[in-house]
């Protein structure tokens, strides 16, 4: 019981930590880090989906969101919104990562 208690509490730092990286996103290559770093720990299932899915909103709502996203980052986010759409979330394709005909 313990052993869970502790484990979720490093859960929580892990991420409170994350969020603070995401508030330092000012560059192309801050937000390939941040998202790279969020695509691996769901592949290796080190976070949970919720947490991803939580990551993704804070990204896709960055104001400039538009100047930071490139190919790469692009791809990445589409591979992230994949696995959270096979880990049970039912989401509608962003027009952002996916054009507006596939949403």
């Amino acid at each position: 019981m313990k052993a869970k208690k502790e484990t979720k509490v490093k859960e929580q730092e892990t991420a409170a930590k994350d969020v603070k990286e995401l508030s330092q996103i000012v560059t192309k290559a801050d937000l390939k880090a941040f998202i790279t770093d969020v695509h691996e720990k769901l592949l290796k299932e080190q976070a949970a989906p919720i947490f991803a899915m939580a990551a993704m909103q804070q990204v896709m709502s960055l104001d400039n969101i538009y100047d930071l996203l490139d190919s790469q980052s692009k791809e990445i986010l589409q591979e992230i919104w994949v696995k959270l759409s096979q880990s049970g979330f039912h989401l509608r394709k962003p027009p952002l990562l996916f054009g507006e005909s596939e949403a």
